[in-house]
């Protein structure tokens, strides 16, 4: 594979709005508390991209990114490095979904979590997809939890390889978890696997909700830091 994209963090100083959109709004799934704003406190440059959620006058705020309609693939290799924030609540992840919904809305389209983390739980990340089969809604997604000592700490490398038939996942370029289209008992109709229609990149730090859980006011700001994405196919 060779490198087709690479969105170079480190050397920039504005996000270029010709590839990435930034998301306003403070009405989000999974009974989330932040607000996503377009404010320099929030989504600025300092050896990476960071996107820094606040607590100001009982009000949290972050930012959310995407490429929908600007960048989008189907196949390849995307992998990213991170580091992710420590406050109990926090809820960072780098994600895609699908560019046209071919199979109908959330889930019914895919989506591709490239990795996420909570801060309530600091060495673990996850690794899952959701269809319209599996997801987490029926407690039935693809499903890794992948537990490292001293995981949150610095920037590592997070990646998956998606081909015709499979997903990999590797982190610091060592597989953790796999999974093939209609094995170990999934679907393999467009309901189980829709994973062969364009997705588009997400980046995002959410607070609270169903997954981010409790949340300790005290702790913040929390930095989710994005050196780099590099695109292969």
């Amino acid at each position: 594979m060779k490198l087709i994209k690479h969105f170079d963090f480190k050397n920039e100083t504005k996000l270029n709005l010709d590839e990435w959109n930034i998301r306003v709004g403070d009405k989000w799934a999974n009974n989330e508390l932040q607000h996503y704003v377009d404010d320099q406190e929030n989504l600025y440059f300092d050896n990476g991209l960071v996107i820094n959620a606040t607590y100001e006058d009982n009000v949290y705020r972050s930012s959310r990114i995407d490429t929908k309609g600007k960048f989008f693939m189907k196949y390849g290799k995307i992998e990213a490095r991170l580091k992710f924030p420590k406050g109990i609540g926090t809820w960072p992840a780098f994600w895609m979904l699908s560019e046209d919904n071919l199979f109908g809305h959330w889930p019914n389209s895919g989506e591709i979590d490239i990795v996420e983390h909570v801060g309530r739980n600091l060495d673990v990340v996850f690794l899952c997809l959701h269809t319209e089969s599996h997801n987490h809604r029926k407690g039935s997604e693809y499903f890794t939890e992948y537990k490292e000592d001293s995981l949150s700490d610095g920037f590592h490398t997070y990646a998956i390889v998606w081909d015709e038939t499979s997903i990999t996942y590797l982190i610091d370029d060592i597989q953790r978890a796999k999974y093939v289209k209609g094995e170990n008992g999934f679907d393999p109709t467009e309901k189980g696997w829709p994973f062969d229609q364009n997705f588009y990149l997400i980046l995002n730090l959410a607070i609270g909700g169903t997954f981010g859980g409790e949340v300790d006011s005290s702790v913040f700001p929390q930095k989710f830091i994005i050196q780099d994405i590099k695109i292969f196919q």
